[in-house]
């Protein structure tokens, strides 16, 4: 199945319609709100009335932007990335020795994760309703005004570095999911541990050559275009 983690969906919505430079303000801004307690250690500190009312604002601000950009419900499979890595930092959290049970790493592992998953979702609706070419438009709008009072913005152009840095992230995701669907059209089935790590590391293989390709052609356009 195809994995169109953080890629831009075409549709007609509230969201899609929505000015990019608003939505990235969002995507800041709720990403920044949800992580404002930093990573929290015990029990008491979680279930804080005040962090409880944050992370619901949060929660329901991003189930009102999936609302907006009508997005399926099959698109959360998208985030299962969110709860594994979740679960290994939880598991990480409660290893003592000698073992026992800790309660607060294990709420705190879990509160991590629901931010994550809060943040997550948010950047996957603003990526999906929002194109590379608008991201670029509306941080070069940001560029040209800071431009008026500090000129040599202009020539730094950092709209266009840090555009290119956003809508690499969505990029890495689409390269590894041709990579992933090439290798199991082209290359037989291979069972056991032996097989399953060879395919592995032909796959990552490929990955980092296509990125590296990728990012080197890129490096060559923007070469030339700052040469005209």
């Amino acid at each position: 199945m195809a994995i169109k983690l953080f890629a831009y969906r075409k549709a007609d919505t509230i969201l899609h319609r929505m000015p990019a430079l608003i939505k990235l303000v969002l995507l800041f801004a709720i990403c920044i709100y949800t992580f404002s307690s930093g990573m929290l250690s015990t029990k008491a500190q979680v279930f804080a009335k005040t962090e409880i009312i944050k992370l619901s604002v949060g929660f329901f601000a991003v189930v009102f932007l999936f609302i907006l950009a009508r997005a399926p419900w099959n698109s959360l499979k998208n985030l299962k990335f969110v709860f594994v890595l979740g679960f290994f930092l939880t598991a990480f959290k409660m290893l003592h020795f000698p073992f026992y049970f800790d309660t607060d790493a294990l709420i705190s592992g879990l509160h991590y994760t629901f931010c994550f998953f809060i943040t997550a979702l948010c950047a996957q609706l603003i990526f999906e309703s929002t194109s590379s070419l608008e991201i670029k438009d509306a941080l070069e709008s940001i560029q040209n005004i800071i431009a008026i009072i500090l000129p040599p913005v202009k020539k730094l152009n950092p709209a266009l570095v840090i555009s290119l840095a956003i809508n690499f992230i969505p990029m890495v995701f689409a390269t590894w999911n041709r990579v992933h669907l090439a290798s199991r059209a082209r290359s037989k089935a291979k069972r056991g541990l032996l097989g399953a790590t060879d395919n592995a590391f032909t796959q990552l293989s490929a990955f980092f050559s296509c990125l590296l390709h990728q990012a080197e052609t890129t490096r060559m356009a923007l070469l030339n275009r700052s040469k005209l």
